[in-house]
């Protein structure tokens, strides 16, 4: 079986080549590794534009009891995300970096669509 590689770039623009050897250490389980880090990738993104959502609501809402199922949510949120991202440094920090940025220059551009 020849080796897989996966391209990515730095937060400078530069490529790097990440071997799929260096993602997983049993190559039969390449593509659940990969398929892994898709879940993970979703849970992150997923968690995070809800907390955002959550916090606005929050900031707008003068409601006792919603504004304490808001937060209550968005500690839910906040720990899932930060299992997911654990889970994903392992696999692969490089790449978790990059997914990390594009997931905030992501959140900006909803959030700003969002509140105007």
């Amino acid at each position: 079986m020849g080796q897989s590689f996966r391209s990515s770039q730095t937060s400078d623009g530069k490529r790097i080549i990440i071997s799929l050897d260096d993602l997983c250490d049993d190559l039969s389980q390449e593509d659940v590794c990969e398929e892994r880090m898709l879940e993970l990738q979703l849970t992150m993104a997923t968690t995070s534009i809800n907390h955002e959502y959550a916090r606005i609501e929050f900031d707008d809402n003068i409601d006792y009891e919603r504004r304490e199922e808001l937060l209550k949510y968005m500690s839910d949120c906040r720990g899932k995300y930060l299992e997911a991202r654990e889970e994903f440094a392992n696999y692969n920090p490089i790449a978790l970096e990059t997914f990390e940025r594009d997931l905030i220059m992501q959140k900006l551009a909803t959030v700003t669509h969002y509140n105007a």
